[in-house]
């Protein structure tokens, strides 16, 4: 009798694994994982970066990573235009270039210039319009490998640029001993939408009222959001880099509408905001979110984890040129990784616990495909650019 008893427990005990380990897989830390379906080769010695795609006709916009020349590129990788606009004549932007560059339409793209205003194109690489720059001065820069400011796309037949501009915002306006105070982010708006037929420019919120830091009336730092928008679903995607929300608005009409508030979760994320722990002499270990694309009608958000604290602070003990050390580099190598997680339908479904293929995020489409960069360092080394083609197959 008690031998049975024992038995029938052990069953339980097993079902009961079993049903816990079902209920993970179909919650938001479900492990999916991304296939390699294609690459895409361009006959291009120099690096190249996907600063667009259109689906409607198969092309690229590309961007040299040294020269920031723009290319167009086909689905084939067939370069079909090496544009020349890194001058100062009427079709040109200035020898500096492009922070990035991204389609308006089949016929147009765009090209931010380096604090010069908005540049507008046809395929052939004639200028055709031009939008003044929107920045108030230059009290900060960033520029991003794999990342652009701003989506272009054309809505109701009139041509729209959505984006972050840090430089939006002047230090100034704010008194300095209110500057790092909750304050901040009710008064800070450096998202916007760009009208290109008539240059109005209307500032959208930037850190929402439902942000936790702002509900709780807690400052913990800048942390400018990152901005995605899907042109076919007028929908626009806002990540604070601190924190665990996503923002998901409809767009469709002249204002955007908050549809959906994602509470994101990773088992390499605290649950809370950075608290003293995080942060020693300047340097912080939280794992800031770093990207966040439409892939197809999901969204793919990432984060990278970081050098933990007390390992730096030792690095830090043997050398000011602690960066030089080969222990830094192995560090790097040992705790600096990219996760993702997933959303669809204004939920959390999945992570991703890094590529597939060596290389770093570069692009996703609306066609759900994710392109791998490998060409700014390079696993091995060869006379061509590449990119890996990656999707969900354990989705569709």
């Amino acid at each position: 009798m008690n031998k049975s008893i024992y038995v029938l427990f052990l069953v339980f005990i097993c079902y009961a694994c079993n049903r816990s380990e079902e209920q993970m897989e179909s919650g938001p830390r479900t492990k999916l994982t991304l296939d390699l379906v294609d690459s895409i080769l361009v006959e291009e010695l120099s690096p190249l970066v996907i600063d667009d795609y259109l689906e409607s006709t198969g092309h690229f916009l590309m961007r040299g990573t040294r020269s920031r020349k723009p290319y167009l590129v086909n689905d084939n990788g067939l370069v079909l235009k090496e544009y020349d606009i890194l001058n100062d004549g009427p079709d040109g932007i200035g020898p500096n270039g492009a922070f990035g560059y991204g389609f308006l339409d089949q016929d147009r793209w765009v090209a931010q210039g380096m604090f010069n205003g908005y540049h507008i194109f046809d395929c052939e690489g004639r200028k055709v319009n031009y939008l003044e720059p929107i920045q108030l001065g230059i009290f900060a820069m960033s520029i991003y490998s794999y990342r652009t400011f701003f989506r272009s796309f054309t809505k109701s037949g009139k041509g729209v640029i959505i984006g972050q501009e840090q430089n939006l915002f002047d230090p100034k306006s704010i008194e300095k001993e209110k500057i790092q105070t909750p304050e901040y982010y009710e008064k800070v708006k450096t998202v916007f939408a760009y009208a290109l037929e008539n240059g109005q420019l209307d500032l959208l919120e930037t850190y929402p009222e439902d942000w936790t830091p702002r509900k709780m009336g807690e400052f913990v730092g800048q942390s400018q959001p990152i901005v995605a928008y899907h042109r076919r679903l007028h929908e626009m995607a806002i990540l604070p880099t601190l924190g665990n929300q996503l923002f998901i608005y409809d767009f469709s009409k002249a204002d955007p509408e908050l549809k959906t508030v994602v509470e994101l979760s990773h088992r390499f994320r605290p649950d809370g905001l950075p608290g003293p722990g995080h942060n020693v002499e300047g340097y912080s270990d939280y794992p800031n979110f770093t990207d966040i694309r439409y892939v197809g009608e999901r969204i793919l958000v990432e984060f990278k984890t970081k050098i933990p604290i007390d390992i730096l602070t030792q690095l830090r003990a043997k050398s000011e040129q602690y960066h030089t050390l080969p222990e830094f580099k192995e560090a790097l190598e040992t705790f600096v990784k990219p996760y993702y997680m997933v959303v669809e339908n204004g939920s959390q479904i999945g992570v991703v616990d890094g590529l597939p293929v060596h290389g770093a995020l570069d692009f996703a489409d609306e066609d759900g495909y994710i392109y791998v960069n490998d060409n700014l360092e390079p696993e091995v080394e060869r006379n061509y650019t590449i990119f890996y083609k990656l999707n969900f197959s354990d989705l569709d």
